[in-house]
């Protein structure tokens, strides 16, 4: 049994890290068995993505890769933000979709512009795995100074089966969870006094950077996280310094991801995502996901609810339950007891609707929650949580050993890598079955049209299943209205083989054509003798949308898209005129002035900190009224100077 933290266990752990902390040949192998095991296992779960960068991937990538090129071509061909998607559903606010856009505020960004889309993807999964590894081994850096067992919560979570099932099926939002060990982390130096603006910016960075990158799940199951583990600090510690300091970081948080926040929240509210969750994933099967080396995509070693088993394996191996087990039975210590409260309760969470009083059935019925579903994907976050509580525990047994076996610490990373190796090889399965699709050569249309299907196919798309094939369509210039990337809302565009469908751009008793186009602007010429005739256009109306009408030989003069229509639609004058329908996402403009506020007020406290650590005086704006310089303490002369 781990012992809890005495009065005397911090001088002995200064001692260990003197004798062997990276300062003797013990200390340095085992950080390099360490950061052996953080990156090796990155590169060992996505090996077989390497060696191929051209292929693309199958089940949900397709929409995934089209999400992420709207981006690149509005930027790169059309030199504009990536505001509305023309292409999926017949059009929809893609800045205010959870799931889209999540290339333009990321780092990834420039890969995606400079190389092709097949290696772009794989920098960005390889590059967001990285970064939950090297998370998961700072937040396990906090609890521990043990090489061995901050390499162990990254063996355990980063790139563990459920990662591996994840990423397979295309369910890149799972990526955003690399984001999580970095706010966990972040939070727990901010909430240690002093407090200090750096480590404060820096965990509500990583929080707006969950709403920036589609964290449809890993971002409320993070404030959730977060949340549990700051009521389990406050009560353990008995102060209320953790809440404030969560609510700090959160409010902080709001104010950075805001300008993707507020369209979404508006997205979200006129299209709400409700969704049932009854499932139930019973021990047995749970201990099958755990350890069964039967992890392809389309295995099933255990019976499991509905959906694939993607949802429910997440290998880590014997040897990693048995670290979690011993973890959660015998670490004791103020904070470990806290995290063990957070980790405890998304365990539970992921067996789900077992009961009608079942945690998951009472947090299902909250706002957020109603919109998810497949609880097992608490188990993700469960894993962390539950991973640095082991950690912490191989830490003590490290540090208790080492002063007579300085190299306890090295053969215990050594072990530690053989358990990542055995859970990233697993990880490889489905991963290796994943990016299969080969897309064909697609020559754009010269003009941007709508229709039902997609008129293209992967050469091999008899392979398996491809959901909706819209960057295929996206490469020809072709919008498909047989897609579901979109929220859920009512079409009003029409295809071309539509008998509904009456051009491009119609007006009453008149003609209209499409003068210029971009996803964000269309330019309509129209003809009409009718005074307060109304021009349509064929893409779903959204309130985003703005006109703007020119007469010939008049001035521009704003115009009210019509509500009520199911295409975009104005009014113009009788005679030769041009129309500019321009979108612009709601609410952007009012979230880029909350995050510039935010990221003012943060600048601010730490110039004063820095000020202050300087013994200097603190800041004060140039318009604030300033003392008299004193002529004995030489103030004219050094004004003069």
């Amino acid at each position: 049994m781990v012992a809890p933290q005495s009065v005397t266990e911090p001088a002995k752990s200064e001692q260990w890290w003197a004798l062997v902390g990276g300062r003797t040949a013990a200390g340095r192998a085992a950080e390099l068995l360490a950061w052996a095991t953080v990156i090796g296992v990155v590169l060992v779960a996505l090996a077989p993505w390497l060696r191929d960068a051209r292929t693309l991937g199958f089940h949900d990538w397709d929409v995934q890769t089209a999400h992420r090129y709207l981006t690149v071509l509005s930027l790169r061909h059309y030199h504009e933000l990536p505001g509305w998607n023309p292409y999926a559903c017949g059009g929809f606010p893609a800045w205010g979709y959870v799931e889209a856009d999540t290339i333009l505020v990321s780092p990834w960004l420039p890969f995606y512009l400079a190389l092709p889309m097949g290696a772009a993807l794989r920098v960005e999964v390889v590059g967001m795995a990285l970064v939950g590894s090297i998370g998961a081994y700072v937040l396990a850096g906090r609890f521990t100074e043990s090489f061995a067992a901050r390499a162990l919560a990254a063996a355990l979570w980063a790139v563990n089966g459920r990662f591996g099932l994840q990423i397979a099926a295309g369910h890149t939002w799972h990526l955003a969870y690399a984001y999580m060990p970095w706010c966990l982390a972040f939070y727990e130096q901010a909430r240690t006094p002093p407090w200090r603006a750096g480590p404060i910016a820096a965990a509500a960075g990583s929080l707006a950077m969950l709403v920036y990158a589609g964290g449809i799940y890993p971002l409320p199951h993070t404030v959730l996280a977060l949340g549990l583990y700051a009521v389990g600090l406050a009560v353990v510690l008995r102060s209320a310094r953790p809440l404030v300091a969560l609510a700090t970081v959160g409010a902080a948080g709001v104010g950075l991801a805001a300008p993707k926040l507020l369209p979404l929240l508006v997205a979200f509210k006129k299209a709400p995502r409700l969704i049932e969750s009854t499932e139930v994933f019973d021990l047995g099967a749970f201990l099958t996901a755990l350890t069964s080396r039967d992890q392809g995509f389309f295995a099933r070693p255990a019976r499991v609810p509905a959906y694939g088993w993607h949802e429910w394996g997440m290998y880590v191996g014997v040897a990693g339950v048995v670290a979690i087990v011993g973890g959660l039975v015998f670490v004791e210590g103020r904070r470990e007891r806290a995290l063990k409260l957070a980790g405890g309760a998304f365990l539970v969470l992921g067996f789900g609707a077992f009961h009608a009083q079942a945690p998951w059935t009472l947090l299902h019925k909250l706002p957020i929650f109603r919109s998810q579903h497949v609880p097992s994907r608490f188990h993700y976050g469960a894993m962390l949580l539950l991973a640095v509580v082991a950690a912490a525990g191989l830490g003590r047994l490290v540090a208790k050993r080492s002063l007579t076996r300085p190299w306890i610490d090295a053969l215990a990373a050594a072990a530690v890598l053989a358990i990542g190796i055995d859970v990233a090889l697993v990880a490889q399965k489905p991963i290796a079955s994943a990016m299969i699709m080969i897309p064909p050569e697609v020559k754009p249309r010269p003009a941007f049209r709508v229709e039902h299907d997609p008129p293209w196919s992967y050469k091999n798309g008899s392979a398996a299943w491809v959901g909706g094939l819209e960057y295929l369509s996206m490469l020809g210039n072709v919008g498909v209205l047989n897609c579901y990337s979109a929220p859920p809302f009512e079409k009003g565009a029409k295809a071309i083989t539509d008998p509904a469908f009456g051009g491009d751009a119609r007006v009453d008793g008149g003609t209209a054509s499409v003068a210029g186009w971009s996803p964000n602007r269309v330019e309509i010429e129209v003809s009409t003798p009718t005074e307060g005739a109304i021009v349509r256009y064929n893409e779903n109306r959204d309130e985003g949308w703005r006109a703007t009408v020119t007469p010939a030989g008049g001035a521009s003069t704003s115009a009210v898209v019509i509500a009520g229509e199911p295409t975009l639609a104005a009014r113009v004058p009788a005679g030769r005129s041009r129309v500019v329908l321009q979108y612009r996402p709601p609410l952007v403009g009012a979230g880029l002035a909350i995050a510039a506020i935010t990221a003012a007020l943060i600048a601010i406290a730490w110039d004063r900190e820095r000020r202050r650590d300087r013994g200097l005086a603190p800041w004060s704006p140039p318009w604030a009224k300033q003392p008299a310089p004193d002529p004995a303490e030489g103030g004219d002369e050094e004004a003069a100077a």
